[in-house]
């Protein structure tokens, strides 16, 4: 049950982050770097969610990182007071 919990809180973070960052492009406040750490975090996320299931390790792992790396993207934007 945990589980599930931890899957909506992140798709719920994450339709966040999407909408801050729409709304940034659409009122043209969006960056080049900010468009850039959109593609660099997918790939780095990516890199280490292929690391923890090639060790083996708990897919749980791979919610827990990206919960941090949104987290991390929902309190950098929001200082954007847009």
């Amino acid at each position: 049950m945990q589980s599930w919990f931890q899957l909506i809180t992140l798709m719920a973070a994450v339709a966040q982050v999407v909408e801050i960052r729409l709304s940034m492009m659409a009122l043209g406040m969006s960056t080049s770097d900010e468009i850039l750490l959109v593609v660099t975090e997918k790939i780095e996320a990516m890199d280490e969610a292929r690391t923890i299931i090639m060790r083996g390790g708990n897919p749980m792992l791979i919610i827990d990182n990206y919960h941090k790396i949104v987290a991390a993207n929902v309190a950098r934007l929001s200082e954007a007071n847009i």
